[in-house]
């Protein structure tokens, strides 16, 4: 098949001209976010602890270990707790030994999770502090907290 010079010109630029809308009208992709922790501790010997996560800068939650009723508001002892204070779409996951969660993780903001059950006194444990949101995670350092 034989195509006339300003067809195969025109049929050409086409082609060039999608190419570049394709190229250059896909949006870019979102950077992560910047996530910083930031702790403190029962100075005794991590009865409990606050971790505090904050994103780009702003304050987004906290994720707390309350080793005795009445730490952080705790009815209960050896409960984990968190809580999401930033209508960012992100949520706050705290985690014991890997297995015991507490999750912000689909409910708006403000809005606080708790779990507990009772553990051995004296027993030490792992809690991770997480921001969460789909399959994106940024978690802090494991924290040593005890019963």
């Amino acid at each position: 098949m034989k195509i006339k010079t300003g067809t195969a010109r025109a049929l050409a630029a086409s082609v060039f001209t999608a190419g570049m809308l394709v190229a250059v009208g896909a949006p870019p992709a979102s950077a992560a976010p910047s996530v910083t922790f930031t702790s403190r501790a029962d100075p005794l010997d991590m009865g409990w602890a606050e971790i505090v996560m904050y994103i780009n800068g702003k304050r987004a939650g906290t994720g707390h270990w309350a080793g005795d009723p009445g730490d952080w508001g705790s009815s209960t002892g050896d409960t984990i707790i968190a809580h999401d204070s930033a209508s960012d779409g992100y949520g706050i996951q705290v985690t014991l030994d890997g297995s015991r969660v507490a999750t912000t993780r689909g409910h708006n903001a403000p809005y606080t999770d708790r779990a507990s059950g009772n553990l051995p006194e004296g027993s030490r444990h792992d809690m991770e502090v997480c921001v969460v949101k789909g399959s994106y995670s940024a978690c802090g350092t494991v924290y040593g907290v005890k019963a």
